[in-house]
């Protein structure tokens, strides 16, 4: 139990490797459900909505969830990195995900080219 002293703590996981702490493993597996939201959303959702001005509400429901997914998964990346030293690409993905979806988002009310 005790680390004897000057040897660093182990690395949850290796980048090449699935995620190996808990947070790590939420954040992939919210990776992963965004990542299906998406596809049903762009694949089912979308061009069943848009020719119908009355199922405004459900699209922007939809993205609002697909948003959420996608910003739980980053936000558990972001917390499983520093504090559990978690380096799976996976881990890596859901923050970068994260990232591109809050950068698209912000660009639309600034007016960002």
């Amino acid at each position: 139990m005790n680390e004897p002293q000057g040897i660093a703590p182990r690395r949850a996981s290796g980048f090449w490797s699935l995620p190996s702490s808990g947070v790590g493993k939420w954040s992939a597996w919210l990776l992963v459900v965004s990542l299906a939201m998406i596809l049903l959303n762009n694949l089912v959702v979308m061009p069943n909505t848009e020719p119908q001005a009355s199922l405004d509400l459900a699209q922007r429901a939809c993205n609002l969830a697909v948003f959420l997914c996608v910003a739980f998964a980053g936000v558990t990346g972001l917390c499983a990195i520093p504090m559990k030293r978690e380096r799976s690409w996976t881990v890596f993905v859901a923050v970068l995900l994260f990232i591109v979806v809050v950068a698209f988002n912000l660009a639309a009310p600034l007016d960002l080219p």
